[in-house]
């Protein structure tokens, strides 16, 4: 028979607080400790990337132009929209677009395309972060290039957007971090979510005023009003482009960060230990 007065020590509690522990050290190791080893892996992935290119990451930047500029001829035709303030409403739009896709896509791979150093050296997991949000800001810098262009011919520039522009990247870029960690520990342990995440952000860019300006919906609003990708995109191009400031979206994207930042810590510090097993 059990006896009823001896007292069992749990120590669920203090294994959490412990797992939490090392997560918060994971974070702050692979961000700040390990600030230098992501820039030169970021940047070691851009010269691998286009090895014995002339021009090197500017063949994505001339790309994209190229369809900036197509889509916004042909685009502003068909909405009846001023070429002029069109360009610049698709140009901001989709370069954002592109390195707020390209973080989620990769943040399903994150770990296991660093499969091979992930077993060899002991590194905190948030650092292949980091690494790959570095890279995709890298890519970004070189898009900008596009949309310095398209300001400089089009509408009057405003220079509180330009000042509250890094702002908005480095929330962004927070948001990559947490991204990366909650995808890529998920999509290491589950492979069939990598496809639907791929499926999800193609559906949300037809779902996200990119290519079409948010005013031509009626009582459809509630699309973009309740649209994650929308608000922040719009943190970015708003303020550029002379609009009000976003105060709707900021709230939004800071909420939704808040969040973020939480359950991405909370998976880490449950599965931060079996990681190196699964991205075998």
């Amino acid at each position: 028979m059990k006896d009823r007065n001896v007292v069992i020590y749990d120590d669920s509690n203090r294994s959490w607080r412990r797992s939490l522990e090392l997560a918060v050290r994971d974070v702050g190791g692979g961000i700040f400790g390990s600030a230098s080893l992501w820039n030169m892996l970021a940047w070691q992935d851009i010269r691998q990337r286009y090895r014995r290119s002339v021009i090197g990451p500017f063949w994505l930047t001339i790309s994209t132009a190229v369809m900036v500029f197509a889509l916004g001829f042909l685009y502003s035709g068909l909405f009846k929209q001023p070429l002029a303030q069109y360009l610049p409403f698709v140009g901001v739009g989709l370069i954002v677009w592109n390195l707020f896709a390209s973080i989620i896509n990769e943040s399903c791979t994150v770990f296991c395309d660093a499969e091979s150093m992930i077993k060899q050296v002991r590194q905190p997991f948030t650092m292949y972060v980091a690494r790959m949000v570095w890279r995709n800001l890298i890519i970004f810098a070189h898009n900008f290039i596009i949309i310095v262009t398209i300001l400089l011919v089009g509408p009057e520039i405003d220079y509180f957007g330009l000042i509250i522009l890094p702002l908005a990247l480095l929330v962004l870029m927070v948001n990559g971090l947490w991204l990366g960690l909650f995808f890529g520990v998920l999509c290491t342990r589950f492979r069939d979510i990598l496809p639907m995440v791929g499926s999800i952000v193609q559906i949300t860019f037809f779902i996200t005023p990119i290519m079409w300006k948010p005013e031509i919906l009626t009582e459809r609003a509630w699309i973009v009003d309740y649209n994650p990708a929308h608000h922040f995109i719009n943190i970015v191009r708003a303020p550029i482009l002379g609009a009000d400031f976003p105060f709707e979206s900021w709230v939004v994207v800071v909420s939704i960060t808040t969040i973020g930042l939480f359950m991405s810590l909370a998976m880490l510090a449950k599965f931060r230990h079996r990681i190196a097993y699964w991205v075998g």
